[in-house]
């Protein structure tokens, strides 16, 4: 594996940097940070050139997400160039729709049901289908214009829709998270679909939802290794500034010890992280890699945030102090599409099947 970024990667995150260093981060300033991304041409990095977008690849789109964890931005970048931009790229008649996301002026999302497993059920009447069920905790929802739904027909077999999430018989209800970002419910009572409306469905649909949630899990391993990063520096300098007993409590040993391990595990969210996308950039199979990545991000993510809370003691919960919205953060990212856990028992089963 080569660790060496390219010289377009390396614009991307630092670029990112500059522009996150400058724009606010709470949940009501989303759609203005949106629109700053769109104007920086950065919500293209990993969109094919033909809507707007430089097709740089994943380790680019994961580079931004670094940034974006960083200051525990909540801008719904992994549902909106993941989970619906990935599907949408790769049906021609979604181009303008793209090109409107590139630019900053349009938000989508993706809902692909929990673990992959869509609770939607389609039936095909004529030549339209007809979509009823619902869905809970789907990120960017209440901001989308356009949602990429996933849902089983009769035979069981799964399938991807474009929705309008303001149809008629299509009902949204924005519901509220500690860390503030946007999430939604989607109802859908015999919502009524021409075939334009359809993406692909059977065996194409399957590898399409696959594919596009092994770059999701990879994309929240970035996000994951932004946030503990900060975390980390965070409280490197308050054991260094906090003093008790006449001298700094990073001076002690326990808690050297303690931030030791924090930097480790920090480490190892890198090294897997970039391995899973070294690998899918240059076009070979990393699912076991991706399990791993996950894994690891969900698991060591949780200790160094919990670690970071122990050192900072009660000013870690200080609203007025900022490392409370990266363990919120961290705490949402760790369970979003899978924790540990559930990546573990799918890297056995890859491992089982050879």
């Amino acid at each position: 594996m080569d660790f060496t970024f390219q010289e377009s990667h390396i614009a991307v995150r630092d670029l990112a940097k500059r522009v996150f260093s400058r724009l606010p981060s709470g949940p009501e300033h989303v759609r203005e940070a949106w629109r700053e991304l769109g104007r920086s041409q950065l919500l293209g990095v990993a969109l094919p050139e033909q809507v707007g977008g430089s097709d740089d690849g994943l380790v680019a789109l994961c580079l931004l997400l670094e940034q974006v964890g960083r200051v525990a931005h909540s801008v719904p970048l992994i549902p909106a160039l993941v989970l619906a931009g990935i599907p949408l790229s790769e049906q021609p008649s979604s181009r303008e729709r793209l090109a409107a996301v590139c630019s900053g002026s349009s938000i989508v999302c993706g809902s692909f049901g929990a673990y992959g497993e869509p609770a939607i059920s389609a039936r095909k009447l004529g030549a339209e289908y007809w979509l009823a069920g619902s869905e809970g905790c789907v990120e960017a929802l209440p901001l989308a214009d356009a949602v990429v739904l996933a849902a089983r027909n009769e035979q069981g077999a799964r399938m991807l829709f474009v929705l309008d999430p303001y149809a008629r018989d299509v009902s949204i209800r924005k519901q509220h998270v500690a860390s503030g970002c946007a999430l939604g419910s989607l109802e859908l009572s015999d919502v009524r679909l021409d075939s334009s409306a359809l993406l692909c469905d059977s065996e194409a649909a399957s590898s399409l939802i696959e594919r596009t949630l092994d770059r999701a899990y990879l994309a929240q391993c970035a996000y994951e290794l932004g946030l503990c990063e900060t975390a980390l520096e965070l409280t490197a300098r308050y054991a260094g500034e906090r003093h008790q007993f006449g001298r700094a409590i990073g001076t002690f040993q326990a808690v050297t010890q303690r931030i030791a391990d924090m930097h480790i595990a920090v480490e190892t969210i890198r090294l897997t992280l970039w391995r899973a996308a070294w690998l899918i950039d240059r076009g070979q199979a990393a699912r076991s890699e991706i399990a791993v990545a996950r894994s690891v991000a969900a698991e060591a993510g949780h200790k160094v945030l919990c670690a970071a809370q122990h050192i900072h003691g009660g000013m870690g919960f200080d609203r007025e102090y900022p490392l409370h919205r990266y363990f919120l953060a961290c705490k949402q990212n760790e369970l979003r599409l899978g924790g540990a856990s559930f990546h573990l028992a799918r890297l056995g089963k890859l491992l089982a099947d050879g």
